[in-house]
């Protein structure tokens, strides 16, 4: 590969980071707390691919070697930068996590923080499992909640789960809480993937016992973390 071609690469890399920033697509790969090391990356990739450029330009273009000829199948490795620019990859499903997220036994059992005032305050999947698991303050008796996740048929019923991600969609595990009561029926009519927002308590097992199910859009940051 000629330097040209190198740094043609180099600069569509940082430039396809710089663009699913602004799309903000980036949250299907990485955490959003990731944010400021994607754009750093990203800019520091194009000013090397800048400087290369503006190097060779200056000393009358990259030197020739006899073995220095572009070739086509090489200007194949742009390829997966130029789709990555043109098509937004979906969220991770849940029939695409091998892993089940794993919760702490209750050995560690701590009080927990309040939940926020309101008739229905959202809780999502990973932390009404961590309340249920660990928490000896008992933040979720008596409370109605909104969760929100994606449908996930199971052999006898049906779940609300959440890809839960620690640093990218990498290293993704599944959060899943067992959906009954009067609205099970209605969020089991949706097929895998759609994505609801339950109301309802929580119950021994842990279920969560629903009244009430609203389809949503998928929300800009389908992963929890």
């Amino acid at each position: 590969m000629n330097r040209e071609t190198e740094n043609v690469l180099l600069l569509l890399v940082g430039v396809s980071g710089v663009l699913i920033i602004g799309s903000g697509t980036y949250t299907r790969y990485v955490k959003p707390s990731m944010l400021p090391w994607l754009l750093t990356g990203s800019m520091v990739v194009i000013l090397l691919a800048v400087f290369a450029i503006v190097a060779d330009i200056r000393r009358g273009g990259a030197p020739r070697h006899q073995h220095d000829h572009p070739s086509r199948m090489l200007w194949l490795l742009a390829v997966p930068v130029v789709v990555l620019l043109f098509v937004s990859p979906p969220p991770i499903g849940a029939h695409a996590v091998d892993t089940t997220a794993s919760v702490t036994p209750a050995a560690v059992r701590h009080p927990f923080p309040a939940l926020p005032p309101g008739p229905a305050p959202d809780v999502s999947v990973p932390d009404v499992l961590m309340r249920v698991a660990q928490d000896s303050a008992g933040t979720l008796d008596g409370r109605r909640i909104s969760v929100s996740g994606f449908v996930l048929h199971t052999g006898d019923g049906v779940d609300l789960g959440r890809v839960v991600i620690i640093c990218c969609a990498a290293d993704a595990q599944l959060a899943r809480l067992r959906l009954v009561g009067p609205a099970a029926g209605a969020a089991a009519s949706h097929p895998d993937d759609t994505w609801l927002r339950v109301e309802g308590a929580v119950q021994p097992g842990p279920v969560l016992q629903i009244d009430s199910v609203e389809q949503i859009e998928t929300p800009p940051n389908p992963y929890a973390s």
